[in-house]
C-alpha cells in the first residue's frame, strides 16, 4: 500500500505505534487525483508523481508554470490562490485535455497545494446538491431529540452520496465510539448500538477530524501515489496535508476497513465547542467516488446538525440546572437553622444521592461524619479527608478512577471508584462528598455474533469484534465519569453549604456571646459574694467542720473564677480581639514568692521548690503573669508524679527575664506536644486527676507570653517535664 520513497523515511506502521503515526504527513495522496504545490513566488515544488499522466505537461520542480501548462482557467485559479493572504480552501469546476475536474486549492505552512480530483461525467452541480441539502437541513431542523435528528441526518446523507451504510456515532466519557443511528443496505449487518474502544481514533486522528471535518477514501485497495519530493521548501520538513482531500491513509485503518469488506468510506465531523463530538461515518462495499460537489453539500449538513446537536445539549443543561435548582432548595431547607447540618442532611439523604446521580455518600464538619448508600466506612471518608487537605488545595476534587489516580486511598475505600468532593468550611474540615461503585455496561452487539471478518496481516485485532474483545477487557476500575453539569450543580451546592454553615455559626456566634455576658456580669458578683461569706465563716467559726466547708465553698469559687475568666480570655482570643495586656512595675520575686506561699497553703501535700533571684521591677502585667504562674503550678499537680516535688525557678540575665517550672513525670509524646498549647486539646480531657479540664490553661498561658513579646518552651529530659518562658525586659 506504501511506496517505496514513503516507506524508505518512515518506521512501518503496526499496532504498536499506530497512536504515534504522523498521518498529517503520510508522504502520498489518493490515486484518484492529483496534487500541485507551489512557494509563494508561484514555482512548482512538490507534485505527485501521476501528476503528469493526470494533468499533461508540467514544468519542472523550482520552475513556474508557463503557458504550454495546464489551461489558462487552472492557471488562473492557482494564480488567484497565491495572492490571496488568508489561503482558504477554495474550490473551482475546470476542465483540461484529459478531462473534467474539481481544482481545490489551500495553502500549508506558507505553501500552496492545488488538488484535482477527477470528476465523474454523471456529477450533478454545486447547486443541485445544495438544493438537496437545504431541503435536508429543513426536515432535521423538526426532529425533537438528538438521537432522532441524527436518524434522520443518516437518511439523508445516504439519499444525497449513496453509501451503502451511513451511521452516526457519538463519542462517549471514555472516548469510545457508540453506533446511535444507522441507514443500511437491507443485506448488510446491523451495527447500530455497537461499541468501539477509543484506540480506534488515535488522538492525532481526533485532532484531524476537528481540523478538516470531511474525509473521502474513494477505493480502500487502491495503491498510493507518492510525492515527489515530499518537501516543503519554506519549511524543510515533510510536505502537512492536514487540510488535504486527497491525503492517503494510514494502513492500519485500510487494513480495518478492508477486513470489514470497505470499499469506500467517507466521514464527516460533529464538533461542539472545538471537540470532536461525534462522526458521521459513511462505508461503501466496493469503491465510490463522491463528487467534491456532494461533499461539500455533506459538509454543510453535517455543519448544521452540529449546531443542532449543541443546541438540544444545551437544551438538556438548561433543564439539568432547572432541575437541579429545586432540588438544591429542598436540601438547603432541610438544613437550614438546624442545630447540626451533618445529622440533618444523613437523616434524609436521598435527594443529596439523586442530586449527583450517585451510589452512596457523606456529610462531614468539624470530624464529625456521617456516611450512607454505598460509601467508605467513616474511617475511610477520614482518610480521604486527610489526603484532600494534604494534596489538593483547591475546595472541589472529582475522579471517576480512584485506584488509578490515588491508588494510596483504594484501601480505605474498598469499592469505590468515583468520587465527586466540595469543601464548604476549611476551618472545620466541612466537606460534601459523593460516590459511585464500578461502572457496569450492557454492551450491544447488533449484528450476528457468528459473524466472520477478513483477517488481514496485523490480525483479528483490527476488526470491529476483535477490536471490542481488547477493550473490554481492559476497561476495569471506572465509574461513569461526572459530567459537566454535575460537577457545575456540586459547585452551587457548595455555595448553598458555605452560606449555611456560616449563618448557623453566626447564630451560635450570637448565643454564644450571650452566654459570656452573662457569665462576667451575672455571675461574677455572686460569686464574689460567696467567696467573701466563706472567709467569713472561717474566720468566725473555729469549728473543723465549718472549716472544712468554707474550704470547700472557697475552693470551689474559686475554680469557678478561674473557669469564668478563662472563657473569657477564649472569647476575647477567638473574637480576634486579644488579650487586654497593661504593663506597670512588677516585684516578680515577691510576686511569685505570693503565688508558691499561697499554693502551699491550698495544697499542703504538693510539694513546691522555689529558687527565685531578685529581679528588680520589671514592666509586665502583673495580673497576667500571675496567671502563668499559677496556671504551670497547676499543670504540675494534675499532671506530675505524686509524690515528687516541682520546681519553680525565675532568674534574670540582662535584658531577659526566664521563669521555669518543672514536675516529675515520663516524657509528654511528640503527638502531644504539637497540639500542646492549643485549646479544648483531646489529651486534656479524660485525666482523672483532672476529669473537668478543659485544656485551656496553656492556651491561655501561651497567648499571655505572646502579648508580652515572649516565648513558651517544653523540654523532657530524664523523667523531668520543664516548662520555660523567656520574657524581654522593656
Amino acid at each position: 500500500m506504501s511506496n517505496p520513497y514513503h516507506a524508505s523515511r518512515r518506521r512501518p506502521v503496526d499496532l504498536s505505534n499506530c497512536d504515534q503515526e504522523p498521518i498529517h504527513i503520510p508522504g502520498s495522496i489518493q490515486n484518484h487525483g492529483a496534487l500541485l504545490c507551489f512557494t509563494p513566488e508561484g514555482r512548482l515544488a512538490t507534485r505527485s508523481a501521476n501528476a503528469a499522466a493526470l494533468l499533461g505537461e508540467l514544468p519542472e520542480v523550482g520552475q513556474p508554470l508557463a503557458a504550454e501548462h495546464l489551461n489558462a482557467a487552472a492557471r488562473a485559479v492557482i494564480q488567484s490562490a497565491l495572492q490571496d493572504r488568508q489561503g482558504y480552501v477554495d474550490s473551482r469546476m475546470i476542465t483540461l485535455d484529459s478531462g473534467a475536474f474539481d481544482l481545490v486549492t489551500h495553502k500549508s505552512e506558507g505553501v500552496l497545494i492545488a488538488e484535482f480530483e477527477q470528476r465523474p461525467s454523471d456529477a450533478l452541480s454545486l447547486e443541485a446538491f445544495a438544493l438537496a441539502a437545504h431541503q435536508a437541513i429543513q426536515r432535521i431542523q423538526r426532529q425533537p431529540g438528538v438521537e432522532d435528528l441524527l436518524a434522520l441526518a443518516v437518511d439523508e446523507i445516504a439519499r444525497i452520496t449513496g453509501f451503502d451504510r451511513v451511521m452516526a456515532y457519538r463519542f462517549l466519557h471514555d472516548d469510545s465510539g457508540e453506533v446511535i443511528a444507522e441507514h443500511k443496505r437491507e443485506d448488510l449487518e446491523p451495527f447500530l448500538g455497537q461499541r468501539y474502544p477509543a484506540s480506534d481514533i488515535p488522538a492525532q486522528a481526533r485532532r484531524l477530524y476537528v481540523i478538516n471535518p470531511i474525509r473521502l477514501i474513494a477505493d480502500v485497495s487502491a495503491p498510493t501515489v507518492a510525492l515527489e519530493p515530499d518537501h516543503n521548501p519554506l519549511t524543510g520538513r515533510a510536505l502537512d496535508l492536514s487540510h488535504s482531500m486527497l491525503r492517503s491513509v494510514s494502513p492500519v485503518h485500510v487494513e480495518y476497513l478492508g477486513n470489514m469488506g470497505v470499499g469506500a468510506s467517507m466521514s464527516l465531523s460533529i464538533v461542539i465547542g472545538e471537540r470532536l463530538w461525534g462522526l458521521i461515518a459513511c462505508h461503501h462495499m466496493s469503491p465510490h467516488l463522491v463528487p467534491h460537489a456532494v461533499r461539500m453539500s455533506c459538509q454543510l449538513l453535517s455543519q448544521f446538525v452540529s449546531a443542532l446537536v449543541e443546541r438540544n445539549l444545551n437544551g438538556e443543561r438548561a433543564r439539568a440546572l432547572e432541575y437541579s435548582a429545586d432540588l438544591r432548595r429542598q436540601i438547603v431547607a432541610q438544613v437550614t437553622d438546624r442545630e447540626d447540618i451533618v445529622l440533618a442532611l444523613a437523616a434524609d439523604h436521598e435527594g443529596f444521592l439523586r442530586l449527583m446521580n450517585a451510589h452512596g455518600g457523606a456529610i462531614t464538619l468539624d470530624r464529625k461524619t456521617q456516611v450512607f448508600g454505598k460509601a467508605p466506612t467513616r474511617e475511610g471518608v477520614n482518610a480521604l479527608i486527610n489526603w484532600l487537605n494534604e494534596n489538593e488545595p483547591g475546595d472541589y476534587f472529582s475522579t471517576s478512577a480512584l485506584g488509578a489516580d490515588v491508588p494510596a486511598l483504594k484501601g480505605a475505600l474498598g469499592d469505590i471508584c468515583g468520587v465527586l468532593a466540595v469543601r464548604f468550611y476549611r476551618e472545620q474540615d466541612g466537606y460534601a462528598f459523593w460516590f459511585r461503585t464500578e461502572q457496569v455496561e450492557d454492551v450491544r452487539w447488533g449484528g450476528n455474533p457468528e459473524k466472520k471478518y477478513s483477517i488481514g496481516p496485523l490480525g483479528p485485532r483490527l476488526t470491529p469484534r476483535g477490536s471490542f474483545a481488547v477493550w473490554k477487557e481492559t476497561v476495569r476500575g471506572k465509574s461513569l465519569p461526572w459530567e459537566n453539569t454535575e460537577t457545575e450543580i456540586a459547585s452551587q451546592l457548595r455555595l448553598d453549604f458555605q452560606e449555611v454553615a456560616l449563618s448557623n455559626e453566626n447564630m451560635i456566634k450570637r448565643a454564644r456571646e450571650t452566654l459570656l455576658a452573662t457569665l462576667g456580669h451575672d455571675l461574677r458578683d455572686p460569686l464574689q459574694a460567696i467567696m467573701m461569706a466563706a472567709r467569713m465563716i472561717e474566720v468566725r467559726e473555729h469549728s473543723p467542720s465549718s472549716s472544712n466547708l468554707s474550704k470547700r465553698i472557697s475552693s470551689s469559687s474559686s475554680r469557678m473564677h478561674r473557669l469564668i475568666s478563662q472563657v473569657l480570655d477564649i472569647s476575647r482570643l477567638q473574637s480576634g480581639m486579644g488579650l487586654d495586656i497593661q504593663r506597670r512595675p512588677v516585684d516578680v520575686c515577691k510576686m511569685v514568692t505570693e503565688i508558691v506561699n499561697e499554693a502551699r497553703m491550698a495544697y499542703p501535700d504538693n510539694e513546691i521548690i522555689l529558687e527565685a533571684e531578685d529581679c528588680g521591677e520589671i514592666e509586665v502585667d502583673g495580673d497576667r503573669i500571675s496567671q502563668v504562674v499559677s496556671n504551670l503550678l497547676s499543670n504540675t499537680r494534675h499532671h506530675g508524679e505524686i509524690g515528687k516535688p516541682s520546681t519553680l525557678i525565675v532568674f534574670r540575665r540582662d535584658d531577659m527575664l526566664t521563669i521555669s517550672v518543672s514536675n516529675h513525670g515520663p516524657a509528654i509524646p511528640a503527638a502531644v506536644r504539637e497540639h500542646m498549647f492549643k485549646p479544648y486539646k483531646k489529651e486534656s480531657m479524660g485525666n482523672q486527676r483532672n476529669a473537668r479540664g478543659l485544656g485551656l490553661g496553656l492556651y491561655i498561658v501561651s497567648e499571655i507570653i505572646s502579648g508580652h513579646g515572649g516565648k513558651i518552651v517544653v523540654h523532657c529530659d530524664n523523667h523531668i517535664i520543664t516548662f520555660t518562658v523567656t520574657l524581654p525586659i522593656v
